[in-house]
């Protein structure tokens, strides 16, 4: 029935050179990768028609950006060791990490173990962030800009007296072209047709998801988190854990059990973990006594938030990009808490009294659905029933004629009548009830499930009608 007229022109991909300024963009003096023709503007990623190009493009920009923090983690001391142990980069699949050159030191008091996001590369927090306001954080016009790397992240909490350890959960694809592990951004910016991951060539053993990554770095560092010595005994060593989405589930109850004297603290950013996957008592102790959750939320940073999900206090951030949270507020927020559990391991989670059972209303929405009672509880205009908004001029006439009650001074026709009168809602709701009645269904209030019962059928009422 169809013939292809013209056979598909396959295209050679687009080679781009791995130079910044061969790109067509530079590292201004606040730290920030800008166009050389227009100095004020940033990244720009549809700079062509085809999305391939683009993807190409950027791989190209982001392995810029690798190099640089490869220089700039020498300089601060991180030394990158690769996994499992004893593997030769050059031939053998492994995972790299990074570990501060410090961190077997007889001064060192603390440790701090930073767990990043699955989907960026090592010590990256937010790519989005490394191409618009800046790589590392810089002070400009008398505030700090924000940032994408975590080399910020180490210096401050070197500063603070922190060692650092640097897991790696997003380079979680071997790619055997490239002959190193890759983020999935990578793997789908590569230079041949993308296929299919294999679960044994393009994954590391041993660290083939998350939770294997943590488990086995953790495993196999622990002697020198804890400062083991030669008759096993561990030297007086704080440890602090960081974390961001997924990468908290790595954390297990024989690490609580086995670290139980030095685990001080934990900080998980927008977790995908729930107290029903907490089954071991001693983590679940730790995670409500010494943990803390930040999440994506419209609040004040800092916020309480009254949220059960992860069995820990939890708190807004005034973001909507979970990767930016902690490039953001880790030295407003994360960092002074850390100190405070310090300084005051027993009361770094103050006592919050929350009323939970009014708290799930409020998240549930219940209440009454009473058609004379207005949002403010207050009895409607018996002449109408609309909402008021100055701004939205094309509201709906009752009959699509312009005939209808009139809101304030104005023509008829002139965008200011009711959408509705109380008469026609009425006669809505009415069909509206004939007709669930007629599948078996009754509209009862906007009350909890299990309030009400349904009249035809089995089970509970629907929670709305």
């Amino acid at each position: 029935m169809f013939r292809r007229i013209k056979p598909l022109q396959h295209k050679e991909e687009v080679i781009f050179p791995i130079d910044l300024n061969r790109l067509g963009y530079f590292l201004n003096e606040h730290d920030q990768i800008r166009q050389i023709k227009n100095p004020e503007k940033a990244f720009n990623y549809h700079a062509h028609k085809v999305d391939r190009v683009n993807e190409r493009r950027r791989e190209a920009i982001d392995e810029c950006i690798r190099r640089i923090l490869e220089k700039r983690f020498v300089e601060e001391g991180l030394v990158k060791e690769y996994f499992p142990p004893g593997s030769d980069p050059a031939k053998d699949r492994c995972v790299p990490i990074l570990v501060s050159d410090e961190l077997e030191g007889d001064d060192v008091e603390k440790v701090l173990v930073v767990v990043g996001n699955t989907y960026d590369d090592l010590g990256v927090w937010s790519v989005r962030e490394m191409e618009g306001p800046g790589i590392n954080f810089a002070y400009i016009n008398g505030a700090y800009i924000q940032h994408g790397s975590i080399i910020s992240t180490v210096q401050t909490a070197k500063a603070a007296g922190f060692r650092t350890i640097i897991l790696n959960c997003g380079q979680n694809v071997y790619s055997p072209e490239l002959g190193r592990a890759v983020t999935y951004r990578s793997w789908h910016a590569a230079t041949h047709e993308t296929p299919h991951i294999d679960e044994v060539l393009n994954r590391i053993p041993e660290h083939e998801n998350v939770r294997n990554h943590v488990f086995n770095v953790l495993d196999e560092l622990k002697a020198r988190i804890l400062g083991l010595g030669a008759d096993g005994k561990a030297k007086r060593r704080a440890v602090y854990f960081l974390t961001h989405s997924t990468s908290a589930s790595g954390l297990r109850g024989h690490v609580v059990d086995e670290w139980k004297d030095s685990l001080e603290a934990l900080i998980a950013v927008e977790s995908t973990h729930t107290v029903s996957d907490i089954t071991h008592p001693a983590l679940g102790h730790f995670i409500k006594t010494r943990a803390r959750a930040y999440i994506v939320h419209a609040d004040q940073p800092g916020t309480f938030i009254p949220d059960r999900r992860f069995g820990c206090q939890t708190f807004a951030t005034n973001e909507i990009h979970s990767e930016c949270i902690i490039p953001n507020h880790w030295m407003s927020l994360m960092l002074p808490w850390f100190v405070r559990v310090e300084e005051d391991p027993e009361g770094c989670n103050p006592v919050f009294a929350v009323d939970w059972a009014q708290v799930e209303k409020l998240q549930q929405g219940w209440g009454s659905a009473d058609v004379d009672d207005g949002a403010d509880g207050r009895l409607l205009d018996d002449d109408k029933w609309t909402f008021d908004d100055d701004d939205d001029n094309d509201e709906e006439d009752v009959d699509g004629k312009g005939k209808g009650v009139v809101h304030g001074d104005g023509a008829a026709g002139d965008g200011k009548y009711a959408f509705r009168d109380k008469a026609t809602l009425a006669d809505v709701m009415d069909l509206r009830q004939e007709s669930m009645e007629t599948i078996g269904q009754v509209k009862v209030e906007n009350v909890p499930p299990g309030d009400e019962t349904k009249e035809f059928g089995g089970g509970r009422a629907a929670s709305t009608a």
